[in-house]
């Protein structure tokens, strides 16, 4: 076996692994040494005794899972507790006043911006409007004429002509 160092115009023939670990190694198969004869070179190094990696790598698997568990546990339990002293707050919380109680200005404030003043109805009114509108245009266009109670001035415009330039 020929260990001498090879020239540098030498080129080397590279042969990628795969391991149990995924990761690619590249080991020298054979070196040219610039005339016809190939050695092998002896120096590669050898992959990683994968009983012991894959027993860590399992073993590293493990204890993130647990940790993953434990972790999502202790949001489980942070939540509930959250969701506990937040019932206790309410408690705590001053009850409102009765109407009587009220001064004019809070008076004013509760049917302007209370749970079912003016904004929380003329809300619900703009939201239905939308509806009522598109529902009565569809009546309008489609649903009339189709009927025969009424013919529109033109009728529904081809596909075709929707595209086309006049």
């Amino acid at each position: 076996m020929n260990l001498t160092r090879p020239p540098l115009h030498s080129s080397f023939l590279l042969k990628p692994t795969l391991h149990s670990h995924h990761r690619l190694y590249r080991t020298v198969v054979a070196v040219s040494n610039g005339e016809n004869n190939v050695t092998t070179n002896s120096e590669a190094t050898p992959p990683p005794d994968t009983s012991t990696t894959t027993t860590t790598k399992q073993q590293k698997k493990k204890l993130k899972v647990k940790s993953r568990r434990r972790r999502r546990d202790d949001e489980e339990d942070r939540v509930l507790a959250m969701a506990a002293s937040s019932t206790g707050r309410k408690e705590k919380e001053v009850k409102k006043k009765g109407w009587e109680e009220m001064t004019l200005a809070e008076k004013a404030v509760e049917l302007y911006l209370g749970e079912k003043g003016a904004l929380f109805w003329l809300n619900k009114f703009a939201y239905a409007s939308i509806f009522i509108i598109i529902g009565g245009w569809i009546l309008f266009r489609f649903v009339g004429p189709s009927l025969g109670l009424y013919q529109l001035e033109s009728p529904l415009l081809a596909p075709s002509d929707l595209f086309n330039e006049k």
